[in-house]
Order: structure tokens, then C-alpha cells, then sequence
């Protein structure tokens, strides 16, 4: 702990007062736009929940933090901002486990995993991660925590952080691998390229939250509390208020921000009836939708989403390939660049047609 002035902190440094409100209002911001974008012109409801959800969850972090830094011997406020500040980042990597569901609705053909069961699958697995940070969190944060505590605190938190940088690592492999599909068929749409790589970015900015936390937990573990002189932290990660900053806050505010400029709602249908057509990679058109082709039941679609037991058997994927018909031409294509006149898209699905 800190001293200045004879006054104890539960702070090993001087935390800054200014940067709990640049962020919070930065973050204030981006909620607003990015629920504007998600509820009022694309209609994209559900990613602009998780998106709120995760906001809320960080501006109260923000507001507790300023709370905290201008009462440095309040534990209870500390405790408060630090979980409020950890458990942002896993509700955030939520809204991008729904923009690959709608992605491979969008591209069902190329879909390793059922579109429908990837934010049920991701979410439980989010769910995880969230309860054991928090559950951390609340456990190791500070000191006077008994050492048993502390060291159960320690080890949730670093359960948490293996089993996301696990997760963030799958997320980043089923979009490689639906990116290597798409070019593989000869098909990759500017709208496709763009989420695409607009997924990458984002997993990999959580991948280094990640990597940077878990480095905290295990300096963490690495203590040793019956030494002369502890004072609760340990390591550079915990002694140095920049690496919260930059690699959590910073970091995850990029996250946020490039989700605001580049709103999946600009690139993808809001339904989950409209897919690419395969065959020209331009045209869009309207399906019966993934689930309602699945002749899996449902419990067996969100047990085995990737259908292995399909695979093991021999029997393959248990899905109607709608996509292979001539179904219903939707009108205009996100995959047609704006250069581009609407019915160029028409155009090329009647010559599909009469050449299929």
C-alpha cells in the first residue's frame, strides 16, 4: 500500500483521478452511438443488448473508480470498481460471438457450427468466464483477505483467463477457417472481407487483455504473503497503473470504438433468412434459415452445435441444403459494393438462373 501524507491507500501508486472520466465519457459516447446504430437503423436488437449490458457494466466500473481514487482507504469501493472493471471485457466479447452467428447464417454452406447455437455456445462458455473473474475478483482484490481466500480468488481469476484466451483462440479459428472457405470457393464479398477482418482485429484485442491479465494472476500467485514487507501486489502489472490503462481500457475502448465504426448492421442482413447465394457470391436471397432446415432436435443442435456426432458416424451434416435451390431473389446486396447499382444483383441472379 501506498503512503502520502500519513494516509493509508489501499493503491500501490498514485491512481489517476482524470482518466476514470476521459474514459467513462468516451465509453458514454460509443454506448450511445452504437445503440442508436443497433436498436434505431439496423435493427440489430440483440447486439445492441450485449453492447449496452457491457457499457453499463463499465461506466459503473468508471464511476466507482472515481469514487475510489478520492477515497483511497475505502475497500468496499475499491473491491467495486476493480470487479465492475473486470467483468466489462468478457460482456463485450459477447456482441462479437452474435456477429459470427449472423455471419454464417449469412454464408450457411461454409458454417462449421450450427449459426443459431454460436452465441448459446459462446455465452455459456462467456458465462464461465464471467462468473469465475468475478467470483475472483471479489476474493483477491486488495488486502486483509485471508490467505486461503486470496489464493482461491487467485485461482478463479486464472481459471477465467485460461478458459477465455481458450475461447477468444476457437473464435479466432472458426472465422480463419470460414475466411478460408469463402476464398477457397472463389467468394469473398467486400461486406464478407470486412467483418471478417473486423473479427480478427477484436479477437485478438481480447486475446491481449487476456494475455496481460493472466500475466497478473500468476505474479499474483507467484507472492508470497508471509514475506517481510508484502503489501498485497506483486509484480510490474499490479504496481503500474498504465497497464490497466493501456492494455484493459484503452485496449477494450478500441474494441468498442471499431464495433461503432464498422456496426455489423452495414454488412450483414438483420435476419437470419437471408444468405449469399453460392453460386454467384453477390446475390442475396431468402431461405428458410438455418434452424428450421436443421433436422436435428433442438437439444441435440446446442449439445453437439458442430454436429461431430455427424461426422463420427458417417451420416453427415443433418441439415436441408436450402442454398442449393432457387429460392426467393431478395431485393438489393449488402455483398454489391455501393458503387454498384442495385439491380446488378438481380441481373446476376436471373443469368444464375438460367445457367443453373
Amino acid at each position: 500500500m501506498s503512503q502520502s501524507n500519513d494516509s493509508w491507500s489501499i493503491y500501490p501508486y498514485d491512481p489517476s483521478k482524470a482518466l476514470p472520466v476521459v474514459f467513462g465519457v468516451i465509453v458514454s459516447g460509443l454506448a450511445v452511438s452504437i445503440a442508436y446504430q443497433s436498436f434505431v437503423r439496423y435493427k440489430w436488437y440483440r447486439f445492441g443488448i450485449a453492447m449496452a449490458w457491457a457499457s453499463a457494466v463499465w461506466i459503473a466500473g468508471f464511476v466507482c473508480r472515481e469514487i475510489s481514487v478520492y477515497n483511497v482507504e475505502a475497500v468496499n469501493i475499491f473491491i467495486a470498481q476493480y470487479v465492475l472493471i473486470i467483468a466489462g471485457p468478457p460482456i463485450y466479447a459477447i456482441s462479437e460471438y452474435f456477429v459470427l452467428g449472423r455471419l454464417l447464417a449469412y454464408l450457411p454452406y461454409h458454417a462449421p457450427i450450427h449459426p443459431g447455437r454460436v452465441l448459446s455456445t459462446f455465452w455459456f462458455l462467456g458465462t464461465a468466464v464471467e462468473s469465475l473473474a468475478a467470483n475472483g475478483a471479489g476474493n483477491s482484490a486488495g488486502a486483509g483477505r485471508q490467505p486461503a481466500q486470496r489464493a482461491a480468488g487467485i485461482a478463479c481469476i486464472q481459471a477465467s483467463l485460461i478458459l477465455q484466451a481458450f475461447v477468444e483462440a476457437l473464435f479466432f479459428s472458426l472465422v480463419a477457417l470460414l475466411h478460408y472457405r469463402c476464398k477457397r470457393a472463389g467468394h469473398f464479398p467486400h461486406n464478407v472481407r470486412i467483418i471478417c477482418f473486423v473479427l480478427y482485429v477484436t479477437s485478438t484485442m481480447m486475446f491481449v487483455r487476456c494475455f496481460v491479465r493472466t500475466v497478473e494472476a500468476f505474479e499474483m500467485a507467484a507472492c508470497d504473503p508471509s514475506a517481510a514487507g508484502y503489501d498485497g501486489y506483486c509484480g510490474p502489472v499490479q504496481r503500474n497503473e498504465w497497464f490497466l490503462w493501456v492494455f484493459e481500457v484503452a485496449n477494450i475502448t478500441t474494441f468498442t470504438a471499431l464495433l461503432t465504426i464498422f456496426h455489423p448492421g452495414r454488412y450483414l442482413p438483420a435476419g437470419t433468412l437471408r444468405y449469399l447465394d453460392p453460386g454467384d457470391g453477390r446475390t442475396e436471397r431468402i431461405g428458410p434459415g438455418y434452424s428450421e432446415a436443421c433436422r436435428r432436435s433442438w437439444l441435440a443442435s446446442v449439445l453437439d452445435p458442430c454436429d461431430i456426432y455427424g461426422a463420427v458416424t458417417g451420416k453427415g451434416v443433418s441439415v436441408d441444403k436450402f442454398w442449393e435451390r432457387e429460392n426467393e431473389v431478395a431485393e438489393g446486396s449488402l455483398a454489391v459494393p455501393k458503387g454498384k447499382k442495385d439491380g446488378d444483383s438481380m441481373e446476376l441472379a436471373l443469368a444464375h438462373g438460367r445457367t443453373a
